[in-house]
């Protein structure tokens, strides 16, 4: 048996607020391992014991916060992610990592080297599967586990050869080796539900009703970096399965919303019905969100949705000008949006409608075309990002080919809350501020 430490590194701690959410893929990987008889504990080092988040504002200006945190090593929250860590005693430590926190991650494994030189860290997530090369060349990592991770750090807990284990990278005498990628999961029923009580925080706010229908999403967004990691596959689980799941949550949690964390949840309308009348079925009498694609809604889904339950959609706009949604690849137009959101209204359902700003090319007046959509939308809130040239993405990708430098510090000043226009540094900051407005408008729930 290994006592193994699961870690989500701290993100929005650093900016004055925190995230409760569960961490749906270390989840997972703590309920295979504990499954094999494993004593596995998951630490949230992004959770604060309070309900309450900064607004959206609040995050944009704490970038000067967030980054003396990160130089500060003295700070209280790396003094207890130190405690955390050395009060538990692992003997393997992994650690879930975006590009966002590829600083924190690094910050965390040379904590735990101070705690326990032999302690082995291994980082998964969205940044090393992208980026496995300089990732684990970095000497505070010992191995990456690249795509899904479950049966990958499954095998190298339990002492498997590092040469026979897929979707490993790792070092030998000071070379970087890459083993073959290992085959995405295909029967995702096989896996045991997200272990949800292997907390080593407190959890008096975490919100335990996270959960996934199925894996992949089959769209090129071009900001997005889904394409390089799902290679535009999608699998399901079961609908039974899933319905198994919830019924499990409601008996032993009953959390007051079920959030579906699926790229897509309306991705098969067809399969969407059928979760839906199994809940009504059932009676399961739930109450949960879910993230849609407006060009695939239709009346009878949106009626049988709000039927099952679902109290809120959340779509991804992006934009309201048709040339940026024709640039970035979204695949539908303001039109269709107007139509998806008037199918949604129909039926009184709670609306947040995801923004962006900061695209390459982007000018002013697309700008305001965004904040028009936005004002004649109406949504309940709006959810506004900055676009980050994330890696793995075509954004990303096209800024290499120009051979465009990104003047930045590392990885850390890439996440979608940040001030500084990474990409598109020509956009008035009195219009830019209007846009963010619509996140405060008054009435508006800041946890949509």
């Amino acid at each position: 048996m290994q006592r193994v430490l699961l870690i989500a590194p701290p993100f929005y701690r650093l900016m004055g607020s925190h995230y409760e959410g569960l961490h749906i893929g270390i989840a997972y990987i703590a309920a295979v391992l504990k499954e094999q008889g494993h004593y596995v504990k998951v630490y949230n080092a992004d959770h604060e014991d309070s309900p309450n988040y900064a607004n959206l504002r609040h995050l944009f200006e704490s970038s000067t916060s967030y980054k003396a945190i990160l130089a500060d090593l003295a700070h209280p929250i790396w003094r207890e992610v130190k405690d955390k860590i050395a009060s538990f005693a692992p003997d393997i430590i992994g650690i879930t990592m975006f590009t966002a926190n590829y600083k924190a991650a690094k910050i965390i494994a040379m904590l735990s080297k101070t705690v326990d030189p032999d302690v082995k860290i291994v980082v998964g997530g969205s940044h090393p599967t992208l980026d496995p090369e300089e990732t684990v060349a970095q000497e505070e990592f010992d191995y990456v586990i690249r795509g899904e991770g479950e049966f990958s750090f499954l095998e190298l807990v339990e002492g498997r050869e590092c040469e026979d284990i897929t979707g490993l990278s790792w070092k030998k005498e000071g070379k970087v080796i890459h083993n073959e990628s290992r085959p995405f999961i295909s029967d995702l029923d096989k896996l045991p539900f997200p272990s949800r009580d292997s907390f080593l925080n407190n959890t008096n706010y975490s919100e335990m009703g996270y959960l996934i229908t199925g894996r992949g999403c089959p769209f090129s967004c071009a900001y997005c970096a889904s394409p390089r990691i799902w290679q535009r596959i999608v699998r399901f689980r079961s609908v039974q399965n899933v319905i198994e799941e919830l019924r499990y949550l409601k008996e032993r949690f009953n959390p007051p919303v079920i959030r579906l964390v699926d790229d897509t949840f309306n991705l098969n309308r067809f399969r969407t019905r059928e979760i839906c009348q199994q809940i009504i079925d059932e009676g399961l009498d739930l109450k949960w969100v879910c993230e849609a694609r407006v060009d695939n809604l239709d009346e009878e889904l949106v009626s049988l949705m709000v039927e099952a339950g679902c109290t809120r959609i959340k779509i991804g706009a992006e934009s309201g000008s048709d040339r940026i949604l024709k640039m970035v690849n979204k695949g539908f137009t303001t039109e269709t949006i107007h139509r998806g959101v008037a199918i949604i209204k129909k039926f009184q359902l709670p609306l947040t409608v995801y923004l962006m700003v900061g695209f390459p090319g982007e000018t002013n007046e697309d700008l305001r075309q965004t904040i028009k959509l936005a004002e004649e939308l109406d949504a309940d809130y709006y959810s506004v990002s900055v676009l980050a040239p994330y890696y793995g993405t075509h954004i990303w990708e096209m800024m290499q080919e120009s051979g465009e430098e990104i003047d930045k510090e590392h990885w850390e000043y890439f996440y979608h809350q940040s001030q500084e226009m990474i990409v598109n540094s020509n956009l008035d900051p009195a219009i830019v501020s209007e846009l963010l407005a619509l996140n405060e408008r008054e009435g508006r729930s800041r946890r949509a």
